[in-house]
């Protein structure tokens, strides 16, 4: 008996899942290696069921035993015959995962699922699932020298999505899904950035707390629909502005551009990759006002200790669990460790001490995680006080998830006494 071979497509899929559980290889790297000829159907499958692995196993018809795919090792789910049963659906045109949106508590894993039920209660619970299952929309910060209604004018003709100007950030243009932006004039002109409109508003909160706090909540949920977002500042003075924990930058350049090309943010980070990334992209935009720090792992006191009390505005976007972005990053769900888990709260008290020396007298401290945890938002938040009573706390709260990706941001203000 002849055995069936599997379609280029399902090796493509096959080798892509295993890649996902072998490896400590994040989705979108994964996807950005596949080959062209199946990049957009992969891009299609694999986030559904990492968002939804239970609900798709229904709505497809394949068995799924209690308990998974939560209970199962890396090297099972890297075998998980359920996926590839999805898949196989998805492929063949008899499912398609955007019909089948909504999202339940059996599509996250048990325990993170019960922490967000302590932490927010059932309703909470209820609605942080039905948020994180299902796609993102994907947000574009437009320059201030070309504003959100002209970019999303000169866009929206010339994309497959319904584009419209953001009503989280003042900068911000919000697309209904994927579309090829990066082949548009307007991104070869540098006029923006792919940046989610909570991460712009986090950027725009850390310069000014006071203006950009009252769009925070006192919990994570939807965005209040119809509220008012104040303009861009149009006087802006020369700060000295700290990007700790900078990353490939996006907030880096968020900074810069709303500085007007004025004063100068400093950008740190542990890895020389991604400041090469942020110089990248910062020569693309014409951005000019920063500088990129490297850092050495445990010895990021001797090299900040020059700026000593010298900046207006420092922001610690802290490394964190992440669970406000699972819509974007939702194999994070899959094989997050709990003693990792753990660790969070520890590194950013540490971070947020190391960082808040660099203040001025009068100057502000902003605290921002993508995730919505009591232990890393409100926990850290009250410690940090307790053991600096130099600082008094300002403007705080959640955003998202929904649209945008779930924030969490505390600013505090440096005593001038």
């Amino acid at each position: 008996m002849k055995i069936p071979q599997a379609s280029p497509k399902m090796l493509a899929f096959e080798g892509l899942w295993k890649e996902l559980f072998s490896s400590p290889v994040h989705l979108d790297s994964a996807l950005s290696k596949a080959s062209p000829k199946h990049k957009n159907l992969l891009a299609q499958a694999v986030p559904s069921i990492l968002l939804r692995p239970t609900t798709l196993a229904e709505c497809a018809g394949v068995g799924v035993a209690p308990g998974e795919p939560w209970n199962l090792d890396a090297a099972q789910l890297a075998e998980w015959p359920a996926a590839r049963g999805i898949a196989e659906r998805i492929f063949e045109g008899t499912l398609e995962p955007r019909r089948y949106s909504k999202a339940r508590a059996e599509d996250f894993p048990p325990a993170l699922h019960e922490e967000w039920t302590r932490d927010w209660g059932a309703e909470g619970a209820r609605q942080l699932a039905a948020t994180l299952g299902v796609e993102a929309p994907l947000g574009l910060r437009a320059k201030r020298a070309v504003g959100p209604a002209a970019l999303a004018k000169e866009l929206a003709p010339r994309l497959p999505v319904r584009t419209t100007v953001s009503d989280i950030s003042p900068l911000g243009v919000r697309l209904g899904g994927y579309a090829p932006i990066l082949g548009t004039e307007a991104a070869l002109r540098g006029d923006f950035e792919i940046q989610d409109e909570g991460s712009q508003l986090m950027a725009l909160f850390a310069l000014w707390p006071e203006l950009y706090g009252p769009l925070l909540s006192e919990a994570p949920g939807a965005v209040r629909v119809g509220q008012a977002v104040p303009e861009v500042p149009a006087q802006v003075p020369p700060w000295t502005v700290v990007d700790a924990c900078a990353g490939a930058g996006g907030k880096t350049l968020a900074l810069a551009d709303l500085l007007g090309g004025k004063g100068r943010v400093y950008a740190y980070d542990t890895s020389m990759r991604k400041l090469q990334a942020l110089r990248r992209r910062a020569k693309h935009a014409g951005i000019n006002n920063f500088q990129a720090v490297a850092l050495s792992v445990g010895q990021e006191a001797e090299t900040v200790r020059r700026f000593r009390r010298r900046a207006q505005a420092v922001l610690v976007d802290a490394p964190c669990s992440g669970w406000g972005i699972l819509r974007r990053n939702p194999d994070i769900k899959w094989r997050q460790d709990p003693d990792a888990l753990a660790r969070m709260p520890g590194i950013q008290k540490r971070l947020l001490g190391l960082y808040s020396d660099l203040v001025a007298p009068g100057g502000q401290l902003t605290f921002g995680v993508c995730t919505f945890r009591k232990a890393e938002t409100l926990e850290v938040v009250e410690s940090f006080l307790a053991e600096h009573p130099d600082f008094e706390r300002g403007p705080g709260g959640y955003v998202g998830p929904g649209p945008c990706d779930g924030f969490f941001m505390q600013a505090f203000r440096r005593k001038s006494g």
